[in-house]
């Protein structure tokens, strides 16, 4: 009977995360297994990039085909509030500290993820599609043996980019979620969405509501991903068909009517639980996590793929320098302490966002333009590597968002509540 073969490392996972550490291994000459229970192409959410990604595609070698796909330019964010009041706030990518990229792109995944997939393939890692995981009979440094439907896989080291499936985090009940981030997303594709123009022109929307937030990304020249993120006391009140969400939250928004009164699109939409996680610890004997496997943060800053992508480089790098005699203990303990930290700087950004302190600085005319260059640095997704004087004025800034909640140094913001809006536009506040 013949051996069975043994792969360097095996990979849970062909999206980004799971792609770009396949790219880096099969590069350096290692033999790399991708399994992934899915087919492509197939349609996924996470379309907004940040410049901080096209460096890592960049690297990567990829960027080219990237902006061979339809995609769309994208130099900042436009925030405002749904009733348009206190007028549009603007974030570019300009004003980082550093020398990053000074803009980027979004796209839609469907194509980004089948490039990212067949450029595994081409750099020499065997991709096995509709190839699903049934179990971990053996997880230990040199030794992971699973099972799938293919067969029995036998390998060195198990990376698991297996996204909100989770694989390892529910195999050991590792998965913990957010206190209070428990929100639920409801988003389609449109045509004919009205972006922002004159200064806001190639920016990200961003509107806010008292019960959750719009996104509204364009993918190329004419399709724009329009969703709203409905705070858990929001889904779990309406009294309406969860694919119908997304027009109930337009229809009470009057900068969502005002940009989708001539839009095209499904008259459904599709809806995925965006509950924030973390499985760490985030390596162990035999394995890494990385990418959503690892933890799920709420999409308002569009961190996910970022930390997707430089977690990848991260746990290939590992697998490289064991098979080159690096110890295994010494490797997963700089995974564990590389990942804790891009992570915690994550969470902090996300959970910024939901503070009325941050929200009150966030609208106030008289911001400081050193502590906002700071934010956006970090909104740019350069938390890996933080340039020079960035981390103190975060400190700074997060210090008057504390002194914000206890005695007001900026005017409170009001926030538009949708609940008390009607459909046809009269606000009843």
């Amino acid at each position: 009977m013949a051996s069975l073969r043994i792969h360097d490392c095996v990979i849970i996972g062909a999206g980004p995360a799971g792609s770009a550490a396949a790219i880096e291994m099969a590069r350096a000459g290692r033999d790399v297994l991708v399994l992934d229970r899915g087919e492509f192409p197939r349609f996924r959410i996470g379309e907004s990039f940040l410049p901080r990604t096209k460096r890592a595609f960049r690297r990567l070698g990829v960027l080219d085909k990237c902006l061979a796909l339809p995609h769309a330019r994208k130099v900042g964010v436009e925030i405002t509030m749904g009733d348009w009041r206190y007028g549009p706030q603007y974030f570019f990518f300009r004003d980082v500290f550093g020398d990053g990229d000074k803009e980027t792109f979004n796209m839609a995944r469907i194509h980004l993820d089948q490039m990212l997939m067949e450029s595994a393939r081409e750099a020499g890692a065997e991709v096995r599609t509709s190839c699903a995981v049934h179990g971990i009979e053996r997880m230990e440094d040199g030794d992971v043996r699973l099972v799938t439907d293919s067969g029995p896989v036998h390998a060195r080291w198990l990376i698991d980019a297996s996204g909100q499936a989770t694989t390892i985090g529910r195999e050991r009940s590792q998965r913990r979620f957010h206190s209070f981030l428990r929100n639920v997303a409801y988003f389609e594709h449109f045509e004919n969405v009205i972006r922002p123009s004159g200064r806001g022109a190639n920016c990200f929307g961003l509107v806010i509501a008292d019960e959750g937030w719009f996104w509204m990304i364009p993918l190329d020249a004419t399709r724009t991903s329009v969703g709203f993120v409905a705070s858990e006391a929001l889904h779990t009140s309406l009294d309406i068909p969860a694919d119908q969400r997304l027009q109930w939250a337009i229809d009470r928004t009057p900068v969502l009517r005002e940009r989708m009164a001539s839009a095209i699109g499904p008259d459904r939409n599709r809806t995925i639980s965006d509950f924030t996680y973390r499985c760490d610890p985030f390596s162990g004997p035999g394995h890494f996590l990385i990418g959503d496997a690892a933890a799920f943060l709420d999409p308002v800053w569009s961190t996910g793929l970022t930390l997707g992508l430089l977690g990848a480089e991260q746990a290939a790098g590992s697998v490289i320098r064991m098979s080159n005699g690096s110890s295994p203990a010494t490797e997963r303990a700089r995974h564990n302490a590389w990942t804790t930290r891009i992570t915690n700087r994550a969470f902090r950004l996300v959970e910024g966002f939901y503070d009325p302190g941050f929200r009150d600085l966030l609208f106030s005319p008289r911001r400081t333009k050193q502590l906002e260059r700071a934010f956006v640095t970090l909104l740019a997704g350069e938390i890996d590597r933080v340039p020079f004087g960035v981390a103190t004025r975060c400190l700074a800034l997060g210090a008057l968002v504390t002194i914000q909640r206890h005695r007001p140094i900026a005017a409170r913001v009001r926030p538009f509540k949708m609940c008390l809006a009607s459909a046809d536009g009269v606000d009843s506040q």
